[in-house]
């Protein structure tokens, strides 16, 4: 299986681009301050948003497998990199959006990284059970990065509302705030019952717990919406630990 350098190249492109966001930064605004001007009512703590550097982290590693991993995990990658360099053009055009300020342009960005990320994640279970050295190259990573932008869609759409100053069903921005929390924890739920991912539902737990942290900007029904969805989760995950439909091989990392 040929090796190559393309997802490490893309990857690096994407985190040089989102450096530059805040290091320039892009259009004078870094990514935190225009994240305040468009409040969602269920944002979690800043700290939240930590969970990037595990992202990247997992897939710097997934572009130095392509480059010197087994043949196995070879063939995982090259199942991948074609929606993988899609995502990646996609997550930095999304900054550039973002930083413009065009809110709906990056929604409909935002809606490509997570169709690219749900085709990726089907593409891997799709195929051979990963031993532990190809979960924590390819297979992990991507939970990882799957599940966060599961939320960070639902946010970018209550960024949309809020620009737009309109919410469906003519709710409130608190009103829908609670609605998205109780979308969001049904629909980890059902991906952990249905998948058994444990990393893909942590990743709400870890958000969840943020928005209910949060001091200011979040009402508590949607604090106590956020705890109980992180808790509900939770017992998913140890569900999903036991009860899982297969398990990695045994494979020697």
């Amino acid at each position: 299986m040929k090796r190559n350098f393309i997802p490490l190249l893309a990857t690096l492109i994407v985190i040089t681009v989102n450096a530059a966001a805040n290091i320039v930064p892009i259009n004078g605004f870094n990514t935190g301050e225009l994240s305040a001007m468009y409040p969602t009512g269920f944002t979690p703590s800043g700290y939240v948003f930590a969970i990037w550097s595990l992202i990247y982290l997992g897939l710097i590693v997934f572009g130095v497998a392509a480059l010197s991993g087994r043949s196995s995990t070879l063939a995982r990658v090259a199942r991948i990199q074609v929606p993988f360099v899609i995502n990646a053009a996609a997550n930095a055009g999304w900054i550039f959006a973002w930083h413009f300020r065009q809110v709906a342009l990056s929604f409909g960005i935002m809606l490509v990284i997570l169709a690219t990320l749900i085709q990726i994640f089907w593409r891997l279970r799709a195929m051979p059970r990963p031993s532990w050295r190809e979960f924590l190259s390819v297979d992990g990573p991507f939970s990882l990065y799957f599940g966060w932008i599961t939320t960070a869609t639902l946010a970018n759409f209550g960024a949309l509302c809020f620009d737009l100053q309109w919410y469906p069903l003519n709710l409130t921005m608190d009103q829908w705030a609670l609605i998205t929390v109780c979308t969001a924890t049904a629909a980890y739920v059902w991906m952990g019952a249905v998948t058994r991912d444990a990393v893909y539902c942590a990743v709400f737990v870890w958000a969840a717990i943020g928005i209910y942290k949060r001091m200011s900007g979040v009402v508590e029904l949607v604090q106590i919406a956020a705890l109980t969805g992180a808790f509900l989760v939770s017992v998913c995950i140890l569900w999903s630990l036991f009860n899982r439909p297969r398990r990695m091989s045994s494979a020697s990392m």
